[in-house]
């Protein structure tokens, strides 16, 4: 009576010994680099200087364009939602394809510059 080795047994030795062939032709590759080496050729290094974190990044992830997700971030339902942006954007002179910023307070920005608070327009 002949053994036979489960499938997934031999599919898992046919990727060992793949990875195991795989590995060594990286270290071969390897081989050739030095402690000397400078990839970088000549480029000096920079000096490490430690520093607070700048606003930008906090107004960037309180901030977005997509209309849904500004709907969850601002505490409203979908339908509420687009009820008070087809009041909010003709009112401020703005049209259905004009991209606004929506930020966690409900300021709303266009090409830069603040147009109104946005829970200012629901009633």
């Amino acid at each position: 009576m002949a053994y036979r080795i489960p499938k997934d047994d031999r599919i898992n030795a046919a990727l060992a010994q793949s990875a195991s062939t795989a590995a060594s032709a990286l270290a071969d590759d390897a081989s050739g680099f030095t402690d000397t080496a400078t990839p970088l050729g000549d480029a000096q290094p920079f000096e490490y200087t430690p520093d607070a974190v700048s606003g930008e990044a906090e107004e960037q992830a309180a901030s977005t364009n997509n209309p849904k997700f500004a709907a969850k971030m601002l505490g409203y339902d979908q339908n509420t939602f687009s009820d008070i942006l087809h009041n909010f954007k003709p009112d401020n002179g703005l049209g259905p394809a004009d991209n606004v910023i929506w930020h966690d307070n409900g300021d709303v920005y266009f090409n830069g510059n603040f147009v109104a608070n946005f829970h200012d327009w629901a009633n």
